[in-house]
């Protein structure tokens, strides 16, 4: 039986909370706007679930998987600023997992097919 290939990807989320409130508060023109920090961390574009599956899918692979990584409601200095309790940051970990769409990065376990 051959091996099958398999992958995970880590990608940045396009609507997650954190880009939704700001954007509603007025400081992000669009969704779609990389920050700075987007800009240093290297990130170039942003998925939605959809559309990480879809290219998943139209590359020939099959997601095996697919979880939020991290509800970040606010930004990385907010955050900080806030000294939350570990178990805070472990908690909004675990969220994140159930709600892809709204965590600020996407986890996808691929296999080719």
């Amino acid at each position: 039986m051959p091996l099958e290939a398999r992958c995970l990807s880590l990608c940045p989320t396009l609507q997650y909370s954190n880009r939704r409130l700001g954007q509603l508060a007025g400081l992000l023109d669009n969704l779609t706007t990389l920050s700075k920090n987007d800009l240093l961390l290297g990130h170039q574009r942003f998925y939605t679930v959809d559309t990480l599956s879809a290219i998943i899918t139209q590359a020939g692979c099959g997601v095996d998987r697919l979880e939020g990584i991290y509800l970040k409601p606010f930004t990385t200095s907010q955050i900080v600023s806030l000294q939350l309790d570990r178990k805070v940051i472990d908690a909004l970990c675990s969220v994140g997992i159930d709600y892809p769409e709204l965590s600020c990065g996407l986890l996808a376990e691929i296999s080719s097919r």
